[in-house]
Order: structure tokens, then C-alpha cells, then sequence
């Protein structure tokens, strides 16, 4: 992958047809050249087409793993909790609250653990975290002041505070998702990017496209068809 692109994804939650329009825009920009896409996350819950989503996720990254790369979110871990032999009614009651009920809708299905075993076992494989060069790519954030080596899944997963208001280095820029930007543009910082920006409650969803010469990113694209470069005005193409 030297030379390549990178795009990253924030939280599809289940929205297809934004995912789809997304990437022809990745596409258009790339402009033929190689490319690896980065998803951060949060592929079902909440959108309409959580099976359609996982699905397509599946048939890309299998055959091409280095290509792309799909971590985990917190809607896959309560999943996978909700999934498991040994679930509590809390965990059911936890995913349904947050938009389980929504991905059973799209398996035509009335209990998580009656999805397909293949995405099941695809989804629980997700790792939860990626680098490269001086880039960590994780769903939620880290905790500030702690070593990657020593941070928990769960904070990986989940933390909001004090991670997203701490200006301190991590050693490495973060780019995550998670908690949905208000503005629904992404928010970009010195030592973090948070490129949640609200799809499944009606916002588009964004990449970020990094290049190997730059640390930060190069350019932000949408699913409504807005290329810009940080502190610029989205424009369409």
C-alpha cells in the first residue's frame, strides 16, 4: 500500500444507500489510484438496511483484508453480547434500546441469535483497533495519558470523556467515531478526528482521505456528494 490513499468511514449504522453513494464519491476522488478504506465501526442498529450493510462488508473485505479494513463498534459488541448463549435480559434490553430492533427488522428475524452464523462469526473476528504510519484507528477514542498497550476494549469501544476534550498528544492521531457531531461535519483537532456525523439521524455519512505524505487529512468527502479540504467550505462535485 505505499504511495495509496486511505479512506476512512465514520458510523454507517445501518444506512446502505449512503454507504453505496460514498464510496462512488471515494471512487471519483481516488481518481484511479490504490486505495485502502478504513471503517471505523457501527455497521448496523439504528438505519433500515443493517443486513444489506454487513453483507456488502463482507463480500469487500473478505477476498481483500489488507484493502479493507472493518473494525468493530459498540453496536457490533452488544451484538455479539445479545448473540451469545449466556446473554442477560439486560444485554437484549441494552441492543434493543439502541437500535437492535432495527437490525433484527432487516434479517427478518426475532432474536439476534438466529442471524446468519457466517456475518455472527464475521462481526465477533472484528478487531478493534488499526495503525498505520503514525494514524490509530478506533471506534470510540482512547483514555488520554494511557499507553495504547494498557488501554481497555471497553474504552476502545465506548469512551466519550475525558478523551474528547483533552487537547493533550495520544503519540499517535486518533481517528474515531462514536458520538455524533452536532454540526454534522467532522471534527477535526490537533491530535483527533471524529468523523460521526449523524447518518442514521438524517446527516450524511463521511470519510476522511488521508495521503502518505501528510499526517492530517487531505480532503473530507460525503454521501451527499461534498468534497472539501479541512477549514474549506464543502462543495459539491
Amino acid at each position: 500500500m505505499n504511495g495509496s490513499i486511505v479512506f476512512a468511514i465514520g458510523d454507517i449504522h445501518g444506512c446502505f444507500d449512503k454507504l453505496k453513494t460514498l464510496l462512488a464519491v471515494c471512487d471519483l476522488v481516488g481518481d484511479g489510484r490504490d486505495a485502502r478504506f478504513v471503517l471505523i465501526g457501527d455497521y448496523i442498529d439504528r438505519g433500515p438496511d443493517s443486513r444489506k450493510v454487513i453483507d456488502f462488508l463482507i463480500r469487500k473485505q473478505v477476498p481483500e483484508p489488507d484493502r479493507f479494513i472493518c473494525l468493530r463498534g459498540n453496536h457490533e459488541d452488544m451484538l455479539i453480547a445479545s448473540a451469545h448463549s449466556d446473554r442477560t435480559d439486560r444485554d437484549l434490553m441494552n441492543w434493543w434500546a439502541n437500535g437492535g430492533e432495527q437490525t433484527l427488522d432487516s434479517y427478518g428475524v426475532n432474536d439476534p441469535s438466529a442471524l446468519p452464523a457466517d456475518h455472527l462469526a464475521w462481526i465477533k473476528a472484528l478487531p478493534v483497533q488499526f495503525s498505520d504510519l503514525n494514524r490509530l484507528y478506533v471506534h470510540a477514542g482512547i483514555r488520554p495519558g494511557l499507553p495504547l498497550a494498557e488501554q481497555s476494549e471497553r474504552d476502545l469501544l465506548c469512551i466519550r470523556e475525558p478523551f474528547l476534550s483533552s487537547d493533550a498528544s495520544h503519540g499517535s492521531f486518533v481517528v474515531h467515531g462514536h458520538t455524533p457531531t452536532k454540526s454534522r461535519l467532522p471534527d477535526l483537532r490537533p491530535n483527533r478526528l471524529n468523523l460521526d456525523t449523524g447518518a442514521c439521524f438524517g446527516g450524511p455519512l463521511t470519510a476522511a482521505m488521508f495521503t502518505a505524505d501528510r499526517l492530517l487529512p487531505a480532503l473530507f468527502v460525503n454521501s451527499d456528494g461534498n468534497v472539501w479540504r479541512p477549514a474549506s467550505v464543502p462543495s459539491t462535485i
